[in-house]
């Protein structure tokens, strides 16, 4: 906690008098492993090949990265925006799929899909894009719903404090590291969280980390399938005009979802950053600083990836389902426990679909049960089980390599 007193007049100077710099008419920054078994993937430069993983596949590595707090580059955070500038939602409106408040939303828009409790919620990239931040409670519990543009990271957080039970709301501080968003804490006004990291570099509770929620992001048409039951958040909620969240801001130098030479702001150097184009996409897993990426172009368009991850002290063996028409890729542990507490390690395969909703399945060889991409067995010994979720996140190629320079690449 020392550290904070040290750094905190260089950075709450630039964090509580931005002021109104750094931010253009529409109100948003200025453009300036190892191996398991699997069933097939894509290679590197894109596109499915009929085997599965990169040619560059490597086992993820510790260090190289900011978990350090007392070795975190303070300096390097660059204050872009007036605190608050791009406006946190808290507990917003959250209407039906076919509500007009959805109107905004085409079938191929992103989403960040969470259930919590039997509540299926949709938080649509494009509101994150303008809001960044969303505060919500869910089932019950409170969450924390967050999008960065520049990284392409969407990741969910729990709400709930586990050290004193207080609930966790954050806004946009206006700065960033690494292109990435740095979220500050409501409750004191000055925690800052780099949303990749979600460890507080600074602040009264520096050192602290926030919890990774699982979550599924997908295409909003797909989501509807798989919750038809879903609420989405409102186009009315966010104080703006319904129209703008049908309008993706990052276009001055074409479409920077897709233009691997659109970067904003200066990176840290690393070789991992150049492995895939800066705006690939990967879908990524955490293991206290171990972190193992699934690359999109690596995997099939309809793939099953077993695989273990050796992290945080143990082995974690795990299983990717991705589906590339819907911008799937999700993560489920292969151990599963009975009642007794005994646990088996599945090895799954990709197996034909009995279901219009999901385009195939997967089975256990151990079991034979049948699971779908939910990770709900519907047929077999465990009919009836759920296979457990791991939370996991999405991002740019450039921003998985640079916040983990020794990270596991399948």
């Amino acid at each position: 906690m020392k550290r904070y007193w040290l750094l905190s007049a260089l950075l709450m100077m630039a964090f509580g008098m931005l002021g109104c710099g750094g931010s253009n008419n529409n109100g948003v920054a200025p453009v300036a492993g190892t191996g398991g078994s699997s069933t097939g993937g894509g290679s590197s430069s894109g596109g499915s090949t009929g085997t599965s993983g990169s040619s560059i596949a490597r086992e993820a590595r510790t260090g190289g990265n900011y978990l350090d707090v007392f070795s975190f580059p303070i300096n390097d955070i660059l204050p872009v925006q007036c605190k608050d500038c791009i406006p946190a939602l808290t507990d917003p409106q959250f209407v039906d799929a076919n509500d007009d408040g959805a109107g905004y939303l085409r079938g191929d828009d992103l989403v960040i899909g969470v259930v919590i409790n039997g509540e299926a919620r949709a938080y649509p990239h494009n509101i994150g894009w303008w809001h960044e931040i969303v505060n919500d409670n869910v089932g019950g519990t409170p969450i924390v719903v967050t999008l960065c543009p520049l990284t392409g990271t969407g990741l969910v957080f729990n709400g709930r404090d586990a050290n004193d039970g207080t609930r966790i709301t954050l806004g946009v501080s206006g700065l960033l590291f690494n292109n990435n968003l740095v979220m500050y804490d409501r409750r004191d006004q000055e925690t800052l969280y780099p949303q990749m990291t979600y460890k507080a570099v600074i602040g009264p509770r520096q050192g602290d980390q926030l919890e990774l929620l699982p979550m599924t992001e997908t295409t909003w048409s797909y989501w509807q399938k798989l919750h038809p039951d879903t609420k989405v958040l409102s186009g009315h909620a966010g104080g703006y005009g319904i129209g703008r969240y049908t309008v993706y801001p990052y276009t001055d130098e074409g479409d920077y979802r897709q233009q691997h030479d659109y970067i904003l702001f200066p990176l840290s150097n690393s070789s991992a950053a150049s492995f895939f184009g800066a705006k690939d996409m990967a879908m990524g897993v955490r293991f206290g600083d171990i972190v193992k990426s699934y690359p999109f172009q690596s995997m099939l368009d309809e793939d099953v990836v077993n695989d273990l991850v050796q992290g945080d002290g143990r082995i974690h063996n795990i299983v990717v389902v991705n589906y590339k028409e819907a911008k799937l890729a999700v993560p489920f542990s292969r151990d599963l426990a009975d009642e007794e507490g005994k646990v088996t390690t599945l090895t799954f395969q990709k197996v034909t679909s009995t279901s219009t909703t999901y385009p195939f399945m997967i089975r256990d060889t151990e079991t034979q049960t049948t699971w779908n991409l939910k990770g709900e067995g519907i047929s077999g010994p465990n009919e009836g089980k759920k296979l457990t979720q791991l939370p996991s996140h999405n991002g740019f190629w450039f921003a998985w390599g640079t916040f983990w320079q020794n990270i596991g690449v399948h």
